[in-house]
């Protein structure tokens, strides 16, 4: 369910990030002309394709099924020969234009619409493919009937999408395929840990005599069906992980992907879990169970315990991924993740404590119509919430504030840092503001009344509770603010721009850009001119050029400096 509502976000930011290159581009008339033909023109091959696949897979569907259904549905006949009569001549047609270009300017592999069209149309194709296989597998195994059209879906869109594959690795230069082989990664993965939930569930429940587990559990033999899911899924993550993805360059968006969705999304998948899994069995042993009868008791038992499972492997998996090469970069994308980390189990801890305040209050001011086991329960909820979020909060925070301690400069200046610091005391304030307000509200409201007593207590045992778990947080994060409020008015003073023009390597720009103190872009020369510099000599050409931008060249004699002016 959520990968399913996470393409279409990445689909609408894919066009409108295709937009925005498009009116950021360069104001030459030609390469405007350019840009705004590749945008038409690899949106109808897209389309075009689209309907072609749709009508090639219905007639195939028809075919397989036999001559009576293929006489039966008109309807469906016209439609699909209509999308194949109309949509393939006008597919070649501009695909050959599209050859030509290529022809022409073997660049135009490396175009930006190109590129989209390519993982657009790809993906597209992989997850029609993908499906249609899980669901022919699935009949092979026995545990769903036949679909002719589950079996023509998966024969047209995997031919077009190993046509696609081919030719795009073919004639693109593989960087151009980074955006494609990660998203593909994303969906072989969420498919293969889809599938393991399912199996484990089921087996979990087999076990137990649960009986059915729900949520993932929908066939007969809920074995073999997460069997099915997770071998789709790892054939996917296979090609795309393992085979490409795992073997390119760590840059921004590799590791994004690798820490803040495979570590992260698995942390976050298994503390979930945890709790739900936590909060079942003390409800059970200390609390007013839903039911007497524990497989109804525990109806969300196997697929919770299977989720913690398979989200604690990924987290696993995908640190060691980063650190399988010894090397531990602190890159701003891993203090994303920290910060992330030590956010959300801050807001598990400051919830916990807002839930042991209302429940306390409700419990010192019990009355007939408050059942002392609802409050237990209430305090059980809290002290789940507590008992995972407070260590995840200390581990992360701990980690974060020892590399503020060892490198302040750096720490400080990184903008993930203060991001941090300022929602968490905005946001926390704002909530305490506002809390405060409805509390006083409700209590002056009983005072005029002439009702204050044990029932306005309970009254306003709400807001008190978020007023003081939230006021808590933001007056602790404004105290750090405080501390650090110099360094950041250093950090928000102007850093000159260094123009690198030479051999490029992210991990040495970003020690640059973070010792040197400036803002850095890199330029590759288009020649093949072999030299070597250094992360010292570019720093010490920066310090004996203090306070002025620079355009430093990488030549054969060793670096040249130029002032820039702005």
């Amino acid at each position: 369910m959520i990968f399913g509502f996470l393409f279409p976000i990445v689909f609408i930011g894919l066009i409108v990030l295709g937009v925005r290159r498009l009116r950021a581009g360069p104001s030459q008339d030609g390469i405007q002309s350019a840009s705004i033909r590749r945008f038409f023109q690899y949106s109808l091959l897209y389309g075009l394709i689209v309907v072609v696949g749709n009508g090639l897979s219905g007639l195939l569907g028809l075919w397989i099924a036999n001559s009576d259904v293929l006489v039966s549905n008109q309807t469906e006949l016209a439609r699909n020969v209509s999308f194949v009569v109309v949509g393939i001549p006008m597919y070649l047609a501009i695909a050959l234009w599209a050859r030509r270009q290529y022809v022409a300017d073997p660049a135009e592999a490396k175009s930006f619409g190109w590129s989209l069209y390519f993982t657009l149309a790809t993906l597209t194709f992989l997850i029609g493919a993908s499906l249609g296989l899980r669901e022919v597998l699935s009949w092979a195994s026995g545990i769903a009937s036949y679909q002719d059209h589950q079996m023509a879906q998966f024969i047209i869109w995997g031919g077009l999408w190993g046509g696609h594959w081919w030719t795009n690795r073919r004639l693109a230069p593989p960087d151009n395929s980074r955006a494609h082989n990660i998203l593909g990664s994303l969906y072989g993965l969420g498919f293969l840990a889809t599938g393991l939930i399912e199996l484990l569930s089921g087996a979990v429940a087999r076990a137990l005599n649960f009986g059915r587990s729900s949520l993932f559990i929908a066939q007969e033999n809920s074995l073999v069906s997460g069997a099915v899911t997770a071998l789709v899924g790892l054939l996917i993550w296979l090609l795309y992980w393992l085979r490409t993805t795992l073997k390119a360059t760590r840059d921004v968006m590799w590791l994004a992907y690798v820490m803040l969705v495979g570590a992260g999304g698995g942390l976050v998948m298994a503390i979930i879990s945890l709790s739900v899994v936590l909060y079942s069995w003390l409800v059970w042993l200390f609390g007013t169970p839903t039911s007497s009868v524990a497989p109804i008791h525990f109806n969300s038992f196997p697929v919770a315990a299977s989720a913690a499972v398979v989200g604690g492997v990924l987290w696993w998996y995908h640190r060691t991924v980063l650190h399988e090469d010894g090397k531990t970069i602190r890159t701003e994308v891993r203090r994303v993740y920290e910060y992330l980390m030590s956010a959300i189990g801050l807001l598990a801890s400051a919830i916990g404590v807002a839930i042991v305040l209302v429940a306390l209050v409700d419990a010192f001011t019990e009355s007939n119509r408050i059942a002392g086991a609802g409050s237990r329960n209430t305090l059980l909820a809290a002290l789940t919430l507590l008992v995972v979020g407070s260590p995840i909060w200390g581990i992360y925070w701990n980690r974060i504030q020892k590399f503020v301690q060892n490198d302040p400069d750096v720490e400080h200046a990184s903008p993930s840092r203060r991001v941090y610091l300022f929602v968490l005391f905005g946001i926390g304030g704002l909530i305490a503001a506002v809390t405060l307000l409805i509390g006083v509200f409700l209590l002056f409201d009983d005072i005029f009344k002439g009702n204050f007593g044990a029932e306005t207590i309970r009254r306003i045992r709400v807001p008190l509770a978020m007023l003081l778990s939230t006021g808590g947080v933001a007056g602790y994060h404004w105290l750090v603010y405080r501390t650090e409020r110099e360094s950041y008015a250093l950090v928000a003073t102007r850093r000159c721009l260094v123009v690198l023009v030479g051999p490029h390597d992210s991990e040495m720009l970003r020690v640059i850009g973070e010792k040197g103190g400036v803002k850095v872009q890199a330029w590759s020369r288009s020649d093949s001119l072999n030299t070597n510099w250094t992360v010292e000599s570019i720093l010490q050409a920066i310090h004996e050029n203090e306070g002025n931008d620079l355009l430093i060249l990488s030549t054969a004699k060793g670096l040249e400096v130029i002032w820039l002016e702005t």
